[in-house]
């Protein structure tokens, strides 16, 4: 029996685990082909959406749906093929394609330049034409982020998802959330939990710095000076800059294998998450799959995963987050194991497997 095709598309750089998750699990029941964009932020960028234009031309008649991870510049040309092909699309989305906040410059709906006009035109031409949307989390539709700017006098919260941008696509957005896996995030009852608290995050920019909330954790290092915070993902010139400070508390590490990254997860007692925005925080999933007890920012999707087992800092204030921090190192491992436990049961691989083949199987027979 011939099997149907999929085209996965989705950017050279976007190689996470939970995007990766989605190509295996249609492998299971299609013939699946990867398509990596390599868009660059240059004029090259005209030449690399050619190549993709070309090749999507002469071969989008082949399949049955397209997929594709993150609206971007990517999409755009995916969705319009699969459209003048008569072929369905459907475009997971994963907080950056749902937001605008150039305090950060975080979102692509920015439309301060040029070129971020044309970027965030091609998302609105994507999102408005695919056959559906997949969101990782609630907020991604409809949001209000009151944390953002709670350290700011007269500054108002921020209002963000698709819908504040693009109203009356509700009915093609489906909440389907990251899945993760209880076999490989299994702790290890022969490594002790250690007390210090890890944070972990790609920062490859001073905004991403500052997004993913390593600038508050640092400051609140300096009054909880008993305590090791461990914070991974830094670029080099960030370590460079911040180990010239010596703070004697504060272990600077780059990037990790995700080996070496579930090691620290099995030793932290405490896995800080202070992000400004975030659509799913999947670290943050993987350490309570670790039973790391969660301390995190009233942000997006981070409250829902805590639920009641961990703590939630609702305003950007480094005091507040000692006073959590503490409380979370209080604590003792059964707040840990009931981490996890929630993790299993509404967050699990297995529930977005079956979501993600189902979601496909309809697409296609329909």
């Amino acid at each position: 029996m011939i099997r149907p095709k999929i085209l996965f598309v989705k950017h050279y750089t976007n190689n996470t685990k939970f995007v990766l998750n989605d190509y295996e699990i249609l492998k299971q029941n299609y013939d699946v082909t990867l398509y990596n964009t390599y868009t660059k932020k240059n004029f090259l960028i005209v030449f690399s959406l050619l190549k993709q234009f070309f090749y999507l031309l002469f071969n989008t008649h082949k399949f049955n749906l397209v997929f594709i991870w993150f609206g971007d510049y990517h999409s755009f040309f995916p969705v319009m093929l699969a459209k003048m092909f008569k072929k369905k699309s459907v475009i997971a989305i994963g907080g950056f394609d749902a937001t605008d906040i150039p305090e950060i410059e975080m979102g692509a709906f920015n439309e301060d330049s040029f070129r971020k006009k044309m970027r965030s035109r091609f998302l609105r031409y994507s999102l408005k034409n695919a056959d559906k949307l997949l969101v990782v989390d609630d907020s991604l539709i409809d949001n209000v982020n009151k944390y953002i700017f709670s350290d700011v006098p007269l500054k108002g919260p921020v209002k963000d998802g698709i819908l504040n941008f693009i109203p009356g696509i509700k009915s093609k957005i489906e909440v389907v959330y990251t899945g993760f896996d209880e076999e490989f995030f299994k702790p290890d009852s022969g490594i002790p939990k250690e007390n210090f608290v890890l944070t972990v995050g790609n920062s490859f920019n001073d905004n991403e710095f500052r997004r993913k909330g390593f600038d508050m954790l640092i400051e609140t290092a300096k009054i909880l000076p008993e305590i090791e915070f461990v914070l991974i993902g830094l670029n080099n010139e960030q370590i460079k800059d911040l180990s010239e400070k010596n703070y004697r508390n504060v272990k600077l590490i780059s990037y990790v294998t995700m080996d070496e990254l579930r090691t620290y997860y099995k030793r932290a007692k405490v896995y800080a998450q202070l992000s400004l925005f975030e659509g799913q925080p999947n670290s943050l999933c993987e350490a309570m799959m670790m039973e790391c007890i969660p301390v995190g920012s009233d942000v997006n999707g981070i409250p829902r995963v805590i639920g009641d087992t961990g703590f939630i800092v609702y305003k950007k204030d480094k005091n507040e987050i000692a006073e959590k921090i503490l409380l979370a190192m209080q604590s003792n491992s059964e707040l840990g194991k009931k981490a996890r436990k929630r993790i299993i049961d509404n967050f699990s691989l297995d529930r977005r497997r079956n979501k993600i083949l189902s979601v496909a199987r309809d697409l296609i027979s329909g």
